[in-house]
């Protein structure tokens, strides 16, 4: 062999040449055959094992990857992820398995490729669950999905973490996290697209948690709750919003409007004095603000905003008015008669500001001006039949007859039917002396309607202030055939029958008025009275223990009652009645003289001391409480005690016989008592 490397090159065998020549013409087509066989054999086989390597690779390359990775077990085909390489943003990255990557809305980001155990990544998928399927390489990934499904199920406002899955076989076998960071842009725009107003709040709040200092959030905010009619939390939103940009009159404007339906003038004189800052020559956001003080009762800052904006716009009525106002409710009637008059010099026609001096010159007393103001406003209103009456009655204040019954009768002529200005009428007539004239103008009305209770009511409070009880009965009368319902008429024609003497026909209507008004103990107690006054006692007692179940507390029933029961002679219930009395004026000394009486009567001596010395704490000067006092300590044979009453007695009334008699006996009946007691 070492022979053979040492052969030069060219060299050959030539013996073995020799032998080849030396073959046989058949022999050498026999070999040339039997070599073409053989080759082709071999590369045939050499084929087929080929052909066999790729069909393998292309059909089992689980099983190719198990083989040349030096697997060891051919069913053991679930892969490893070592890797994930992705473009974010046009940079790319290398991801481990359960690797996160953190991606907000506007992001770009491709998968493009992945290093796993397998020698090839054939059959090998990606998804993102309830996002995208089947994520190809460098097919983008739907980031605007994701940050829609975060949007939708946030609880919080805080973003959400999804998972890029990979499967092999329907197997998953690694992934990595895909972190969706929400914005405060995320969050406006998902809020803009909301219909509801509370989820727009929500999502309104989630961007102001990310981003606090952005007014344009402030300003959804505070448009949203307006919408939503939160009043509150809308001032709150824009006075932020105010804070961020405080030369938008626009949020000013709204803040306004806010502050001046939720009545808060603090925020409204604020909100104001800061527009003033950006316009101070707005008149009109002056007298606002004079407005504004006024209601809140400053009135010398209203003063001050109002002469402001009479300042910039002096010829404005009504600031001039508002002014007035000012002047008007400080009682500086001089200043708003001025300002008043200067409004009525600029616009005659002003009817309201006439009433108003009207008003100031009727405070003032200024009789002559308020007569002048009352003939410029006729002028104005010439069938004004209130204006007539009411200058009916200051003529009639000054007892200028004539002119008050003049201008009462136009506005009887311009409003017949108006039963005030008739008795108007009627009571001039009557205090200028005319009082047939007064009693005809009701009976000459009540001719034509018998049945105006205003008039009939007007007649009746006539006749009562004439005391004409007989022509006033049947006034009464006619009233309650036009009002058979009405109590009260009932009830006053009861007691008119019992000033005129006619006990019946009281009592018939005393219990009229009650059945109409059973719970009127008023006529329940005029009931009890006029029983009482026919003698009827038993049954004055029984409507005002009546009375006294309505009201316990009735002290005129309380003390009626005890009257009755004295002279019923029902101790009883005498004494019960004092006691409900005490309850309701525990102070009245001479009740509880009256109840220790009666309990002293009855022995009931303990209870009875406690009511005298009560009298007696509450009218210590009154000696005849402390002499009952006394007694009742000596029926006791308290001689000690009844001794020191007696002794107070006779420093009060020195005059006292009894209480000098009784010093000097119980003295002489103690020390009796206390030798005979000595051993």
């Amino acid at each position: 062999m070492k022979n053979e490397f040492r052969r030069k090159h060219g060299e050959f065998d030539s013996s073995s040449k020799k032998n080849e020549f030396r073959r046989k013409h058949g022999e050498s087509d026999s070999s040339s055959k039997k070599t073409f066989s053989i080759t082709t054999i071999i590369f045939f086989f050499l084929g087929v094992i080929t052909l066999a390597g790729f069909l393998l690779l292309f059909f089992f390359p689980d099983l190719f990857d198990q083989v040349i990775k030096g697997r060891t077990s051919f069913f053991n085909t679930k892969p490893t992820l070592h890797q994930v390489i992705i473009d974010l943003n046009g940079k790319e990255r290398k991801l481990p398995d359960q690797g996160i990557v953190e991606v907000q809305s506007g992001d770009k980001l491709n998968l493009v490729d992945v290093d796993t155990s397998m020698f090839f990544n054939r059959g090998i998928n990606a998804e993102i669950e309830n996002i995208q399927s089947d994520i190809g390489f460098n097919a983008p990934v739907e980031i605007n999905k994701m940050v829609e499904a975060t949007l939708k199920f946030s609880h919080d406002g805080q973003g959400k973490e999804f998972r890029l899955t990979f499967h092999k076989n329907g197997a998953a076998f690694g992934s990595i996290g895909i972190k969706v960071a929400l914005t405060a842009a995320d969050w406006l725009t998902w809020g803009d697209a909301q219909k509801e107003g509370k989820v727009k709040i929500k999502c309104y709040q989630f961007a102001k948690k990310l981003s606090p200092e952005n007014p344009e959030i402030n300003l959804r905010l505070a448009e949203t709750y307006k919408a939503a009619k939160d009043l509150r939390d809308s001032i709150k939103a824009y006075e932020e919003a105010v804070k961020a940009d405080p030369k938008n009159m626009d949020n000013l404007l709204s803040l306004e409007d806010l502050y001046s339906k939720t009545k808060n003038n603090d925020g409204l004189i604020i909100t104001y004095e800061r527009i003033l800052k950006l316009d101070p020559k707005n008149a009109t956001v002056y007298n606002n603000l004079g407005y504004v003080y006024f209601k809140k009762g400053d009135f010398k800052m209203a003063e001050g905003a109002y002469n402001k904006a009479l300042v910039i716009n002096p010829k404005d009525a009504d600031f001039r008015t508002n002014l007035a106002k000012v002047y008007e409710q400080n009682k500086n009637y001089p200043q708003a008669i001025k300002a008043y008059e200067k409004v009525s010099s600029q616009n005659p026609q002003n009817k309201n500001v006439l009433y108003t001096l009207i008003n100031l010159y009727s405070a003032k007393k200024d009789i002559d001006n308020l007569i002048n103001t009352y003939e410029r406003l006729l002028k104005l209103e010439p069938k004004n039949a209130t204006l007539y009456n009411n200058l009916g009655f200051i003529y009639q204040e000054k007892k200028e007859w004539n002119k008050a019954i003049e201008s009462l009768q136009k506005a009887v002529k311009l409003s017949p039917k108006d039963s005030t200005f008739r008795k108007a009428l009627a009571t001039c007539y009557y205090e200028a002396g005319k009082r047939n004239e007064a009693v005809n103008e009701y009976e000459n009305f009540l001719s034509l309607k018998p049945n105006d209770r205003d008039a009939l009511y007007a007649l009746a409070d006539l006749l009562k202030k004439e005391n004409d009880k007989r022509k006033l009965v049947n006034v009464y009368e006619r009233i309650l055939s036009v009002e058979p319902k009405n109590h009260l008429v009932a009830n006053n024609l009861a007691v008119l029958y019992d000033a005129l003497g006619k006990r019946e026909e009281a009592l018939t209507h005393y219990r009229k008025a009650l059945s109409l008004a059973p719970e009127n103990n008023e006529y329940r107690k005029n009931l009890a009275q006029s029983l009482e006054k026919m003698g009827k006692l038993n049954e004055a007692i029984e409507v005002y223990e009546k009375a006294l179940q309505l009201n316990p507390r009735d002290f005129d029933s309380l003390n009626s009652l005890a009257d009755l029961y004295v002279r019923t002679n029902n101790e009883k219930k005498l004494l019960e009645a004092y006691r409900k009395i005490l309850k309701v004026e525990p102070n009245k000394a001479d009740l509880h003289d009256k109840l220790a009486s009666l309990l002293a009567k009855n022995k009931e001596f303990d209870e009875a001391i406690n009511h005298y010395q009560k009298a007696v704490q509450l009218a210590p000067q009154n000696f005849a409480y402390r002499i009952n006092l006394a007694r009742v300590y000596e029926n006791m044979e308290d001689l000690e005690n009844a001794l020191a009453e007696y002794k107070t007695v006779y420093k009060i009334d020195p005059e006292s016989q009894e209480a000098k008699d009784k010093v000097h006996d119980l003295n002489i009946e103690i020390l009796r008592r206390k030798h005979t007691a000595t051993p």
